[in-house]
């Protein structure tokens, strides 16, 4: 999975995030979280071992590998992460990780442009060791063409009735879906069960 785009879903309190944050902790490269869902900024053991940055030239100036980039726009972020990604990629060779949590709000359902971001990333940056995880609880409320660049799907917790739709949509077993929180099942584009586990409560 670490090479690969990953849609992360699952209900509100199934662990979602507490598998992000092992993802991000994990990533042999550079992993930036794009933080516009709380624009104090995640602190404390949310995201232990990241660097809070708030803008490109903090990012670009620091030497940490995990980075918490708070933001109130999101999209021109995730645009300045894209270079910020690239450069290092051509600097050390090494991959680079971007995390959006709450993706709806940078890849909502029907309003994606040619240009944004994200889509770009999704759609053009493989081949740059650029890997993009994007998370949320419902995704029918994300834009379908994207995530299509989806390799795995992750699904965190339990389902919920509105998850339906998306489950049927999808042909998503309901028999091979986490039947408790911080239970994960992870799948690959066909919809074949690849891993089960349990995020890891040093994260959560």
């Amino acid at each position: 999975m670490q090479a690969y785009h990953t849609v992360v879903t699952g209900d509100s309190g199934g662990g979602k995030t507490t598998l992000l944050r092992e993802m991000q902790a994990e990533f042999p490269g550079l992993s930036i979280w794009v933080n516009f869902t709380n624009t104090d900024g995640i602190t404390g053991r949310d995201l232990d071992d990241a660097a809070t940055v708030r803008s490109v030239g903090e990012a670009r100036a620091s030497d940490a590998t995990r980075l918490n980039w708070v933001t109130d726009s999101p999209l021109e972020t995730a645009r300045q992460a894209r270079t910020v990604a690239h450069e290092y990629h051509e600097a050390t060779g090494f991959p680079t990780q971007v995390i959006f949590d709450e993706a709806q709000n940078v890849l909502p359902d029907g309003e994606v442009d040619s240009d944004n971001p994200v889509k770009r990333m999704l759609h053009e940056d493989r081949d740059k060791a650029l890997k993009v995880v994007i998370a949320t609880q419902d995704p029918s409320d994300l834009d379908y063409t994207p995530i299509k660049q989806c390799k795995f799907w992750v699904w965190v917790g339990e389902w919920a009735v509105f998850h339906d739709g998306f489950l049927r949509y999808f042909s998503i077993p309901r028999d091979d879906l986490p039947t408790e929180p911080y239970q994960y099942v992870v799948f690959d584009k066909r919809m074949n069960v690849l891993h089960r586990a349990e995020t890891q409560e040093a994260y959560a």
